[in-house]
């Protein structure tokens, strides 16, 4: 369990391997110990809120739907100390109603829906999932989150998530159509869901369709390199970059992937 901190949010954060059933608990002494300075140090909320939290993502999805809204998944545990700081100080505030109401919300205990948590891969509370009306990832958080970044989060997402919607209807039918794939990956680069963007273009480089055609190859690896830039990788943005100088000898582009394959170099 990572360490939680008072004003602390990583967001665009790394990816992590499947929940296992009971993995919370395992981390109950060490939560446990951060509960009374969690508890010292917060802030009293700006007001309190009535927010209406869905039961189930299921449910949340049939009010998103018609709407093209997008969720808000937060994921919580009875012994995580920052989920009810989180839950005091941020969700129950008239400032987090008003910068929420275009999202729908669900609230999911990690201990009681491990199927839930395995689906979205969860391996720290508190962790917060935006996704489409579907319930299709589009960006997490994880760790606290206090009151401003929150809402500086919520201004900065999709309101309108139609597209993604569209999309993910026709990937749900064929996860393989290269199509949709690219352009997911460039629906989501263009609103800086850059880690999102990221795994609907690796599948895409894996399909026929980009391995025959060099133009598109280009442009996806191109892009690719840019979200690697934007979330830190340096080592993927450096082979991206380099995998580009050599399969594309006569780009006009090579100026531009030389100074971009410095910069990934530099992330240290």
């Amino acid at each position: 369990m990572a360490t939680q901190e008072r004003r602390s949010v990583r967001l665009e954060a790394d990816w992590f391997g499947p929940a296992q059933a009971g993995h919370y608990r395992d981390a109950r002494l060490a939560a446990g110990t951060a509960v009374l300075l969690l508890l010292l140090t917060a802030a009293a909320p700006s007001a309190v809120a009535d927010v209406r939290w869905h039961a189930t993502v299921d449910e949340a999805a049939k009010v998103a739907q018609p709407g093209n809204k997008p969720m808000l998944l937060d994921f919580v545990a009875d012994w995580c100390a920052a989920c009810k700081v989180m839950s005091s100080d941020v969700y129950e505030t008239t400032d987090f109603e008003r910068a929420a109401s275009d999202f729908v919300l669900v609230r999911v205990d990690a201990d009681h829906r491990t199927d839930l948590a395995l689906r979205y891969k969860i391996a720290t509370l508190p962790s917060v999932i935006f996704t489409d009306s579907q319930g299709n990832e589009l960006f997490r958080a994880t760790g606290f989150i206090d009151l401003k970044p929150m809402m500086e989060l919520l201004e900065s997402l999709p309101h309108d998530v139609s597209e993604f919607n569209r999309l993910g209807t026709t990937l749900s039918r064929d996860k393989n159509n290269f199509a949709a794939l690219r352009e997911m990956g460039g629906r989501l680069h263009a609103a800086s869901l850059y880690r999102t963007s990221i795994d609907y273009y690796v599948r895409a480089l894996q399909l026929n369709d980009a391995k025959r055609d060099a133009a598109v190859r280009e442009e996806i690896l191109h892009a690719l390199g840019v979200n690697y830039l934007e979330v830190k990788e340096g080592k993927k943005a450096t082979e991206t970059y380099n995998r580009l100088l050599r399969e594309f000898t006569t780009s006009p582009r090579r100026p531009e992937w030389t100074q971009k394959l410095a910069q990934a170099r530099a992330i240290k």
